[in-house]
């Protein structure tokens, strides 16, 4: 199967039809005026950043060229893929799959397989589908079975982590497993560590390209891994409570209001703004102001829809504040580390088309003494690590 990306994972678009290395000077000026709509409707922006449309393109394509051939492999050549997601099985689904498994006289679905080579003696690693070769080898179906029957790919590394994480993510929720942005989050970070080398690592921007999806939406998923209390990730594994509730909840700086409010939130008694404005009690709504009478309206539409339409489409908490004359205001969007500011830009970039409407200030907060002698050190206003 003929590998979509690079097996670093990094994105390199296609050379237009002509290309000419001697006329890449020639072509500069022409670039620099198109790069705005390029990065709007094109393959990738400045940054290394798929759009949306190729993102989804190579996806299709990745599933369309997904043809394994079955084989019958020694089960001692066999491991599961590291950086596999990994679904929670109940007790019942995972006798339901045994007794599929004892019916079918083997795997009771599809398991694919990629060759590899590994310093342990294995050959083949499982990318999806292992949850039903453990039933097929279960103690009730046929535990001493020699050889596995497998669906094998050729892919690189790239392809290899979409199919293990992000298509065996589609593939577990289909067929009614338990799966929750955690897991997902816990995969995508082996994966990481597992692609890596010394002198080659694997950025997050990286995986992101690899798995389809965009970078400030892995960011988010690997930022639920740290500050989330136990009762709390519980409720997000269950799928009581939302990804979006989790992010916010990731800045409620005390162990103890923040599996309340989790608990709470999971049982509907709040929404989601409503979680915002308790985790941020700095936070302030946006104020209703009466228009004069004889006064003709701007209508602009509903504010608050608006706002959970830029909260949806830039992955972060959006609000709209404007004069009683809709002729003064701010949108303000938080973001909490500079992963999710550079995810913010990138979007923004390729949104906007008109330069001199992004304006205003960039603030960075800071909770304590730590946290502000570490952030003017990086900036690099002050050399010395400890201020007085």
């Amino acid at each position: 199967m003929n590998s979509l990306l690079p097996d670093d994972g990094s994105y390199i678009p296609a050379h237009p039809a002509g290309y000419s290395p001697h006329a890449e000077q020639l072509q500069q000026v022409n670039t620099r005026c198109k790069i705005n709509r390029s990065a709007r409707n094109g393959i990738v922006n400045m940054k290394g950043q798929p759009s949306k449309a190729s993102n989804n393109e190579r996806r299709n394509r990745l599933i369309k060229l997904l043809a394994p051939a079955m084989q019958n492999i020694e089960r001692a050549q066999i491991r599961r893929a590291p950086y596999a997601i990994s679904p929670e099985i109940p007790d019942a689904q995972q006798n339901a799959l045994i007794d599929h498994a004892l019916e079918l006289g083997g795997p009771p679905g599809p398991v694919i397989a990629r060759k590899i080579a590994t310093t342990e003696g294995h050959t083949v690693e499982v990318l999806v589908g292992w949850e039903r070769l453990e039933a097929f080898v279960h103690k009730d179906a046929y535990p001493h079975s020699p050889n596995i029957p497998l669906g094998l790919i050729e892919c690189n590394n790239s392809d290899a982590a979409f199919y293990a994480i992000e298509y065996a993510a589609q593939d577990q929720k289909a067929a009614g497993l338990v799966t929750s942005p955690l897991l997902y989050a816990a995969a995508a970070q082996t994966a990481i560590e597992h692609f890596s080398k010394p002198d080659q690592r694997w950025k997050i921007q990286t995986l992101a390209n690899a798995l389809c999806i965009n970078r400030t939406t892995l960011s988010n998923r690997l930022r639920l891994l740290k500050g989330l209390q136990p009762r709390t990730r519980e409720l997000l594994q269950q799928g009581l409570l939302t990804q979006w509730d989790a992010k916010t909840l990731l800045a409620e700086p005390s162990p103890e209001r923040q599996e309340r409010l989790a608990a709470q939130a999971s049982k509907g008694m709040m929404s989601t703004r409503t979680l915002y404005e308790l985790v941020h009690p700095d936070y302030e709504r946006p104020k209703k102001v009466a228009n004069p009478r004889g006064q003709k309206k701007h209508r602009l539409g509903d504010l608050g829809l608006m706002e959970r339409a830029l909260s949806e489409s830039f992955g972060t908490p959006t609000t709209i504040a404007l004069d009683g004359g809709h002729q003064k205001g701010y949108v303000e969007m938080p973001f909490h580390s500079l992963s999710e500011l550079k995810g913010l830009l990138e979007k923004l970039d390729r949104q906007i088309e008109t330069d001199p409407l992004l304006r205003g200030t960039l603030t960075m907060k800071v909770d304590n003494k730590r946290e502000t002698n570490a952030l003017l050190l990086e900036l690099g206003a002050n050399t010395d690590p400890q201020l007085d």
